[in-house]
């Protein structure tokens, strides 16, 4: 995208996964972290409110306790998300402080999404911390 492009747009929501957070093996690629946390703190500084949706966690976490074969149980799908939630937010945060940007994690699921005052009180939060200049990280 050209910046003349930019020149019209007021909001961006950047979506990344497991693919591009980490290599084959799992272990998370922090050179392209970096890369992402500066682009999108550039893409910031423009005045432009920017949204990082960030999936992966999962794949993140089965990297970190070294698993190659991804789980089929809910349970242990969920331990490694929370294991891999943990390990990504404290990457990005390190990497978006490097570029002086503000981050926050929101952690979205479905029953937020599907109960009205649940899912206004969830955008209505999405639209302060736009607001107030801060990139939050999405993922459910």
């Amino acid at each position: 995208m050209n910046r003349e492009a930019f020149s019209t747009i007021k909001s961006l929501v950047v979506k990344v996964g497991t693919s591009t957070l980490s290599y084959k093996n799992g272990r998370l690629n922090f050179h392209r972290m970096e890369k992402l946390a500066h682009e999108l703190s550039k893409i910031r500084n423009r005045g432009i409110k920017v949204t990082l949706v960030s999936s992966g966690a999962i794949g993140v976490g089965a990297g970190r306790l070294f698993l190659t074969k991804r789980p089929e149980e809910l349970a242990k799908k969920q331990a490694l998300a929370a294991i891999g939630q943990a390990q990504l937010i404290k990457i990005y945060q390190k990497f978006f402080d490097d570029y002086n940007q503000s981050v926050a994690q929101v952690l979205l699921t479905k029953d937020v999404m599907t109960h009205t005052n649940r899912h206004h009180n969830a955008q209505n939060t999405l639209f302060k911390l736009l607001d107030m200049g801060i990139i939050p990280i999405i993922n459910e």
